[in-house]
């Protein structure tokens, strides 16, 4: 969080919408065309990512670190770590 704030970033939200909220989970839709990007976020807590029309995006840390990512449709990913404040960027057909 400090590194974010000095680097004058300010944090967006993890996605597009909430679909469900309880006490256990926070369920977030992220619809992202190509070449749209999420705005640097950090996540607090656990979090899955499940593919549902997959995807080629890039990850980058707000300390430059960029991370491909290919998603194929139905893949999941389980984070159960801190992970650096980042972004993602759709990379599906980008011209």
């Amino acid at each position: 969080m400090k590194a974010a704030a000095d680097r004058g970033v300010t944090l967006a939200k993890v996605g597009d919408k909430i679909l469900f909220e309880n006490e256990y989970i926070r369920m977030w839709e992220i619809r992202m065309e190509p070449g749209q990007t999420v705005d640097f976020h950090i996540h607090y807590h656990p979090y899955l990512v499940i593919s549902l029309d997959g995807g080629e995006n890039e990850i980058e840390t707000i300390f430059g670190a960029k991370i491909p990512t290919n998603e194929p449709i139905g893949s999941f990913v389980y984070m159960n770590e801190m992970r650096p404040v980042h972004r993602l960027t759709n990379k599906l057909n980008i011209t």
